[in-house]
């Protein structure tokens, strides 16, 4: 991004840049990292989080355990809004999991 940023002219006249970021077990931690980049906080501020979450991979095991990260990542404060991806999953399903959420 910051490479970007630098040495592209759709960069340099940017307002605002959408980027995804991958998988990642600990959104908190990353963007912490990130803060932390003098390089990165020099042309960056971060506004908005957005997570989205799969429903197929919700659960860690069939007793219905969340994966260690998930709900901290979700979070107020971590997190501005949470996209939950529920496609072919049944209603009650997914409001047990907007309930955890």
């Amino acid at each position: 991004m910051t490479q970007f940023k630098r040495t592209t002219a759709e960069g340099t006249e940017a307002k605002v840049i959408v980027a995804t970021m991958p998988s990642y077990n600990h959104l908190k931690k990353a963007i912490f990292e990130l803060k932390k980049s003098e390089e990165f906080s020099a042309l960056f501020d971060i506004k908005y989080v957005l997570t989205k979450v799969s429903a197929r991979n919700f659960y860690m095991n069939k007793n219905r355990n969340c994966f260690q990260y998930l709900i901290e990542n979700c979070m107020k404060g971590v997190s501005n809004a949470v996209i939950l991806e529920s496609a072919n999953m049944p209603q009650g399903e997914v409001n047990l999991m907007y309930s955890t959420l």
